[in-house]
C-alpha cells in the first residue's frame, strides 16, 4: 500500500514597498526593509518554526513568487496595478515550485491574499478581517509573541471588578485612536499641499497613455512661477507637461498611466518643498533688510520700491531653488559680505537649496499613486501583454526589471 502524500507546508508574506538602496541585484529575503514587511517574516517565521518542512516565500508584484535567495533588483509597482504579476502567472510559477497543492498560508494587505486565492482558494490568512495597519501589527505580534496577552483564567477563578472594557477592546480603542490621528493628519498635510497644485482625476486611454491636469492656486505671479516649474519637473518622471492658451493657472500632463500618477502625487510635494526654501530665502531677505548694514543699500527707495525688491527676490530665489533641486552643483559660491542680497540670489538662496536638498525625483507617494490608478477613468483601455514570468535562475532577475 503506497504512503500517502504529504502535502507541503507554505508561508508567503507580501512584498514591501520600502526597499533596499542598492541599485545591485540582491537576495529577495534582503530587498525589503520596511518594519511592517519584517514583522509579516517574523510572523513567519514563528509559524515555520513548528514544522520542520515548511517553507517561507515572498510574493512580490513585480516578479511573483520568490524564494528567499532569488536574485533581484529594486523595483515600484504595487500589486493589482498595470503590470503587476498575473493569477497566470502565479499558478504557473506554483506548478514550477511544486506547491499547488500545498497548504498555505498568506501574511499581507488584501491585495495579496486576493491574488494568491487565484491559486489557492482554500488559503489561511490570519490577517483577514483587520482594519487596519495597527490591528494587523497586533495580529502578527500574536503570532510571534503569543504569550503577549492575558493568559486565560481558570473557569472558576475570582475576577476583580474591573469596570469598563476588558484589555482587548482598549487596545483596539487606542488603535482606532491612533489611525484616526493619523487619517486627520494625513488631510491636514493634504490641504497644505492643496495651497501650491491641485490634480485632477487621471483619465487613461490606453494601457500606454493617460493624462490628467494639476492647476496652481495663488496669485497671478506664483501660479505663472509653479507652472513654469512643472514644466521642468515633468523631465523626472518621463511626462510631458503642457499649458492651456485659456487658463494659465493650469497644465495638461501626458505620458504612461503610472508616470502620469506618480507625478500627479509628487509635484505637489515637490513645489511644497520648493516654496519652503524659498522662503527661507525670503526670510533671510527680511533680516537682512532690518540690520543696520541694509541702511546704505535702501536710502532713498520708497516702501512701495522695498517692497518691490523684496518680492523679485523671492521670486528669483525660487527659480534658483528649482535650479538647484534639478541639478546638484558640487559647491555654491560664497556671499559676498556688503553686496545686497538681489545681487547675489545665487549665492544665497542656492546655499540654502544644496543644504536642504531633497530629491525631487522620490517625492511620489506610493499609496497616492495607486489611489489614483485605482480611481482613473479608462476609456477603451486594451489588455496589455503580460509580463515575462521570472525563471528561478539568478541571472533572470536585472537591473531592467527596476
Amino acid at each position: 500500500m503506497p504512503a500517502p502524500t504529504v502535502r507541503p507546508r507554505v508561508i508567503i508574506v507580501s512584498c514591501g514597498g520600502r526597499k533596499s538602496t542598492t541599485e545591485q541585484p540582491v537576495p529577495a529575503g534582503q530587498m525589503y526593509c520596511g518594519s511592517y514587511h519584517l514583522a509579516l517574516r517574523r510572523a513567519a517565521d514563528a509559524i515555520s518554526s513548528q514544522d520542520q518542512t515548511a517553507r517561507v516565500l515572498i510574493l512580490s508584484s513585480r516578479y511573483g513568487i520568490l524564494n528567499l535567495d532569488d536574485l533581484i533588483s529594486p523595483y515600484d509597482l504595487r500589486m493589482g496595478e498595470e503590470g503587476s504579476v498575473t493569477s497566470e502567472q502565479l499558478r504557473q510559477q506554483a506548478g514550477d515550485l511544486g506547491i499547488l497543492n500545498a497548504h498555505v498560508t498568506v501574511l499581507g494587505p488584501r491585495a495579496y491574499e486576493e491574488a494568491s486565492r487565484t491559486v489557492w482558494p482554500e488559503l489561511t490568512a490570519p490577517l483577514a478581517g483587520a482594519r487596519g495597519i495597527g490591528e494587523q501589527l497586533a495580529k502578527l505580534a500574536d503570532i510571534y509573541t503569543p504569550g503577549r496577552r492575558l493568559s486565560p483564567e481558570p473557569p472558576n477563578a475570582a475576577r476583580p471588578a474591573i469596570p469598563g472594557p476588558g484589555i482587548g477592546h482598549v487596545i483596539e480603542e487606542i488603535e482606532h485612536q491612533a489611525n484616526a490621528r493619523q487619517a486627520r493628519e494625513e488631510q491636514r498635510a493634504i490641504r497644505k499641499r492643496a495651497v501650491y497644485a491641485t490634480c485632477s482625476q487621471l483619465v487613461i486611454e490606453h494601457p500606454s497613455q493617460a493624462h490628467g491636469s494639476l492647476t496652481f492656486p495663488g496669485n497671478p505671479a506664483k501660479s505663472a512661477a509653479r507652472s513654469k516649474a512643472a514644466r521642468r519637473y515633468a523631465d523626472l518622471y518621463r511626462v510631458q507637461v503642457t499649458g492651456r492658451p485659456d487658463d494659465s493657472r493650469t497644465v495638461d500632463v501626458h505620458g504612461a498611466p503610472r508616470d502620469v500618477a506618480r507625478f500627479l502625487s509628487a509635484l505637489p510635494r515637490i513645489l511644497e518643498g520648493t516654496e519652503a526654501r524659498a522662503s527661507e530665502a525670503a526670510r533671510m531677505y527680511g533680516r537682512w533688510e532690518r540690520h543696520s548694514i541694509a541702511r546704505p543699500h535702501l536710502s532713498g527707495m520708497s516702501p512701495l520700491q522695498r517692497r518691490a525688491y523684496a518680492r523679485n527676490f523671492r521670486a528669483a530665489a525660487f527659480r534658483v531653488v528649482v535650479d538647484i533641486l534639478l541639478d546638484l552643483p558640487d559647491a555654491v559660491p560664497e556671499a559676498t559680505s556688503g553686496v545686497p542680497p538681489w545681487d547675489q540670489v545665487y549665492s544665497l538662496a542656492g546655499t540654502i537649496a544644496q543644504y536642504y536638498w531633497f530629491d525631487a525625483a522620490g517625492s511620489a507617494d506610493q499609496d497616492e499613486t495607486a489611489r489614483i490608478l485605482a480611481a482613473a477613468e479608462r476609456r477603451d483601455v486594451t489588455t496589455s501583454a503580460p509580463i515575462p514570468v521570472p525563471t528561478r535562475t539568478a541571472s533572470a532577475y536585472t537591473k531592467a526589471a527596476a
